[in-house]
Order: C-alpha cells, then structure tokens, then sequence
C-alpha cells in the first residue's frame, strides 16, 4: 500500500471548498430530532441551533484510506457518511445506527467570511448513549416537529429536522 501524502499546491484555487457533513439524528421512539446550540466562539453564526456535524480535515482522509489498508487513488466509499458518524460521536456522545442513513439535502453555499462550502445533510437513527457535549457546544435539546420554531436555527435546519422526522420512523 502507497502512504497517502496530501498536498493542494497544485490544487486550483476557484475548485477548494470546504466539505461539510452534517446528521439530523432522529430518535424515532419520540419522534424529536437532536439539535446542538453552537458555540459563542464560533466564527459563523455563533450560538444558532443546528445539527451535529463538520469538516473534513486532509488527514481524515489520509487515516481512512490507511484503515481501509488500500491504495491512495481507490478512495474511500460513504466518506461523508464516516465523517459525520464520527462528528456526531465527539459533538454529542451519541452513538447511531451504522446503516440507513437518508440524504435529506446537498448544497454549496458561501460563508459569511466569504469561504464556499460544499455541504451534505443526512437523517440518522439514534441507537443509543446520552448526550454529552465536545467543548465549545453550548447545549442540547430532543425537539419534536411542533417545537422547532422555538429555536433560533441555523437557516435551514428547521425544514431539514422536518424531512428528517420524516425519513426515520
């Protein structure tokens, strides 16, 4: 096996973005969706609620090909799916069921601070653990569908948490 070596020196500025994967987990024994307060710190709208999820770093994928054991150039399958299981374990503690996941939506968009993001949210089944917050979270809550406009979300989130009711039952 070939040790994967990233580099973006050739890379072409106007193709880098930003590869966001976000979970909607759903508990579907109450039909609430998770959503986590953002932190005051952060520098995109800080303290709205969203999902758990994030970015995918060069050495993520550097460590999956490496656990996968195969060649650089084959690549990783449902790498947006690995990502954002392993984001919504260390976001949230959660642990969520390993097969089923629905993408609900896939977009780019354009940062406030002008970075443009490619972003794919997916609904999940929560399988088990309890909430515990990464640092930098300000908190938790399990919202049903009713609920949702009582929260200052991300844009978005709220129609997302909706499909997502929606595609886990």
């Amino acid at each position: 096996m070939i040790k994967p070596e990233i580099s973006v020196s050739e890379a072409k500025q106007d193709k880098l973005f930003y590869v966001v994967a976000n979970f909607a987990v759903v508990n579907p024994k109450d039909k609430t969706v998770l959503l986590l307060q953002r932190g005051a710190n952060e520098k995109v709208l800080p303290g709205k609620w969203g999902f758990a999820g994030g970015k995918l770093e060069h050495g993520n994928v550097a460590e999956m090909i490496e656990e996968g054991g195969k060649d650089p150039i084959e690549g990783v399958n449902n790498v947006l799916g690995k990502l954002a299981v392993k984001e919504a374990k260390e976001e949230s503690g959660l642990t969520l069921k390993s097969e089923g996941y629905h993408v609900i939506t896939d977009k780019v968009f354009i940062r406030p601070d002008g970075i443009p993001v490619f972003m794919v949210t997916m609904a999940a089944e929560y399988q088990g653990g309890e909430v515990t917050l990464e640092e930098g979270i300000m908190a938790s809550a399990w919202v049903a569908e009713e609920q949702l406009t009582d929260y200052d979300c991300v844009p978005g989130i709220q129609n997302e948490a909706r499909k997502a009711l929606t595609l886990i039952h």
